[in-house]
């Protein structure tokens, strides 16, 4: 009797279901870091502003992934998807001129990454030393919880 062909079916139909657990496994262990990340905003400053959330590996920000609108004292939680990389792209944009600046003072956004699960406060404003027709954002991020209040 030749029992080649009956061992290269044995053979083959193993090989396919490793390769099926292989995909299963790699496919549920890549699903966390792939994941929605959850950031904070607080707006300790005096004026409104809008922040947004970007993909991580957004690179044209064109349409953010989330956005909110933050009154003074607010604080707020957006989303992102981390995309395996564990932040999201973070542009901060001031709703005004801030008391502290003048009115022909530009208010540049901020961007910065801000990690999954953290926070980032908004504190005030500042006459960029460099350029004082520029008056920069201070933002703190990447804090562990937001502060108690402003």
């Amino acid at each position: 009797m030749y029992s080649e062909p009956q061992e290269r079916v044995v053979r083959g139909s193993r090989r396919w279901a490793l390769v099926a657990s292989m995909l299963v496994a790699g496919g549920l262990g890549a699903g966390e870091a792939w994941a929605d990340i959850e950031v904070h905003v607080m707006n300790c400053s005096k004026i409104d502003i809008e922040v947004q959330a970007f993909d991580a590996n957004d690179s044209m920000k064109v349409v953010a992934a989330s956005s909110s609108k933050l009154s003074a004292g607010e604080s707020g939680q957006l989303h992102c998807a981390g995309e395996g990389e564990g932040y999201c792209q973070m542009v901060l944009l001031a709703k005004g001129t801030p008391s502290n600046c003048n009115a022909n003072q530009t208010v540049p956004s901020a961007k910065f990454h801000l990690d999954s699960g953290k926070w980032a406060v908004l504190t005030g404003y500042t006459v960029d030393p460099t350029d004082n027709d520029a008056c920069m954002p201070d933002v703190e991020r990447n804090l562990d919880s937001a502060p108690s209040s402003c």
